[in-house]
């Protein structure tokens, strides 16, 4: 969804939206989001301040993750509020610029046309914890023959004597 910043009232403008299932493209085939389970639905609120524009709103979704022990797949709710501060990019060119410390926080956008998709796919990305565990208690995969300990059990499993991901 595309919008057009050339006119957003003091007050600002307040967008209602929701993208299906469908929408979710994995960017890789190893993604950590596997897709959608239900459509990603909220709010946005455009707002000039001073030279920039804020993005601040809200998301909810169902999002499918891939385990990172065992690789399976799983449903994971999300609901987020996010704030996002835009500028006109500073200069097209080639040149090399030097960024001041509050244009650190700022995303950089090129003409008057927001891109709702990314903004709302950087914020899903975003709130991804650092490990997905479809469970605290996941055995993941075996090391040696790549069976699910979950579902499993295989002969080798009984040479370690803790999994690789569990201190001692």
């Amino acid at each position: 969804m595309k919008i057009d910043l050339t006119y957003i009232p003091p007050e600002g403008k307040k967008l209602d939206f929701e993208f299906s299932q469908e929408w979710w493209k994995p960017d890789l085939k190893e993604d950590r989001i596997v897709g959608l389970v239900g459509p990603i639905s909220g709010w946005v609120k455009i707002q000039p301040v001073g030279k920039k524009i804020s993005v601040e709103g809200s998301l909810s979704t169902r999002l499918r993750l891939r385990c990172d022990r065992c690789l399976e797949p799983y449903a994971w709710d999300l609901s987020k509020d996010f704030r996002v501060f835009l500028s006109l990019a500073p200069f097209a060119g080639e040149l090399d610029l030097e960024l001041s410390e509050d244009d650190l926080n700022l995303e950089f956008i090129h003409g008057n046309l927001l891109e709702l998709d990314q903004i709302i796919k950087e914020q899903v990305i975003l709130s991804l914890p650092m490990k997905t565990l479809c469970s605290g208690e996941c055995r993941g995969l075996c090391p040696t023959c790549g069976c699910n300990l979950n579902l499993t059990t295989c002969s080798c499993s009984s040479k370690f004597e803790t999994p690789l991901y569990q201190h001692q």
